[in-house]
């Protein structure tokens, strides 16, 4: 027992050294959101064609919007980058508001719910039992450099698949690809590039959908 006081001194010593790994100088985490495309709200029934006289227009069909399935590398809320050499990386104390995959859903909601084809959309969150389905894909979502100082090129690749949900059917599906280069190789700047790109191929999503949907014989059934 006497041997005791000598051990804890040493012990004792080392505590003020362990408090410093209760603080860090490294800059605060910046956590980014992507802003949603500026659409125009219309009439639900824009788009449908007219019915006879006497005959009650058939209501637009119903959409769900399940949550994009990301490739390998974007399943995280970490912004991806490509070196040169094709090398994988994310960006330093940065990150997306939330993972990539819920932040494009939302963007998808955003641009499908003032959409005159559809009557009503909802997410995977909703128990609603819509008519259609649309799953997509986030096969690239990526600031790729060709050298290591200049502006990134801002590249989104999403693939779609529209299935009629009361009978399974693939009603067809569909690439879009968008790219355009941030004006400066700041961490500011690549997030506004990524909005405006990212913007474009989900109003293409949105598109290619509608042009599916158009083109189904005859209406879905409840």
């Amino acid at each position: 027992m006497r041997r005791l006081p000598g051990l804890l001194i040493p012990l004792l010593l080392a505590l003020p050294g362990c408090s410093g790994l209760l603080h860090s100088s490294a800059p605060a985490l910046q956590l980014y959101v992507l802003q949603p495309p500026q659409v125009v709200t219309v009439a639900l029934d824009a788009d449908l064609p007219a019915a006879p006289a006497g005959v009650p227009r058939l209501a637009a069909p119903s959409l769900r919007v399940g949550r994009p399935l990301p490739g390998a590398g974007l399943n995280t809320d970490r912004i991806a980058l490509l070196r040169p050499g094709n090398r994988l990386d994310y960006y330093a104390g940065s990150r997306w508001s939330a993972p990539l995959a819920d932040l494009v859903s939302d963007l998808q909601l955003t641009v499908f719910r003032v959409d005159s084809a559809w009557s009503a959309v909802a997410d995977d969150r909703s128990t609603f039992n819509a008519d259609y389905l649309l799953q997509t894909s986030i096969d690239r979502f990526t600031a790729e450099y060709a050298t290591e100082a200049g502006p990134p090129l801002i590249h989104v690749d999403l693939h779609g698949l529209l299935i009629r949900r009361s009978d399974g059917i693939l009603i067809g599906s569909f690439a879009v690809s968008e790219k355009g280069i941030a004006k400066e190789n700041r961490m500011a700047s690549v997030v506004a590039a990524f909005s405006a790109v990212a913007d474009q191929a989900l109003i293409d999503v949105q598109t290619q959908s509608d042009q599916l949907l158009r083109s189904v014989k005859s209406p879905a059934t409840p």
